[in-house]
């Protein structure tokens, strides 16, 4: 009977393995991430004598000290302001001093900082996209990169030997239906500065009407 019992539960179980409440358990399951755990929400603070609000975190992360700060959509990272023009983002994306402010957490990997921020201004579907900046740390300053920001993550970034991959999420369509029914994801590779294609590609299926946020990976 025991036996019988377990073979009925394979299926039930395949399938719980496949099935997500929300991207970040998804990306979490990623075995090659970059950045891992919830990351660290820097906290707001001003000056004496100075109105202005400002977004800050310091401390100890990925083996060194760390100081960030944000003061008008600008990010300062140990002392080095990160620069717009020094910002490559993914096509279609555009770099703003709205993107970061209050809410913006921040993950640590050696070498590299990820920062992430969902705007205040966001409502409805809008929600959905995510500010992801990318950066990483060298000799001469940093190299930095805004992501593609439907459902975007930090720890949705991976790397495999010395290729770092980043994902652009489109929604899928069946014909005759406005509501999508899943999510189609392409992998780039950073190449010399650049947001490069490969071959990689998967897919998720949400698994109830209107719920974009639960979902099984396609095989």
């Amino acid at each position: 009977m025991k036996r019988i019992l377990a073979l009925l539960m394979v299926p039930v179980l395949a399938q719980a393995a496949t099935t997500f409440d929300g991207y970040e358990a998804f990306y979490a399951s990623f075995p090659d991430a970059l950045f891992h755990g919830d990351g660290i929400q820097l906290q707001p603070y001003a000056m004496e004598g100075d109105d202005e609000m400002r977004y800050g975190w310091q401390g100890v992360a990925a083996g060194r000290r760390q100081v960030l700060e944000v003061r008008d959509g600008v990010l300062t990272i140990n002392g080095r302001v990160l620069k717009r023009n020094r910002i490559q983002p993914f096509p279609g994306e555009a770099v703003s001093d709205t993107d970061l402010g209050m809410g913006t957490v921040a993950y640590f990997s050696s070498g590299w900082t990820c920062v992430e921020n969902t705007p205040t201004s966001a409502s409805g579907s809008a929600v959905r996209h995510r500010v992801v900046y990318l950066i990483k740390r060298g000799a001469k300053g940093y190299e930095a990169w805004k992501l593609s920001s439907l459902f975007a993550h930090c720890t949705s970034i991976r790397v495999t030997g010395k290729e770092v991959l980043v994902q652009e999420a489109t929604y899928r369509y069946v014909d005759g239906q406005e509501n999508p029914v899943g999510v189609n994801f392409r992998v780039f590779s950073l190449n010399q500065g650049r947001f490069v294609p490969t071959d990689m590609r998967r897919s998720i299926t949400f698994v109830e009407p209107g719920n974009v946020y639960k979902f099984a990976l396609d095989k």
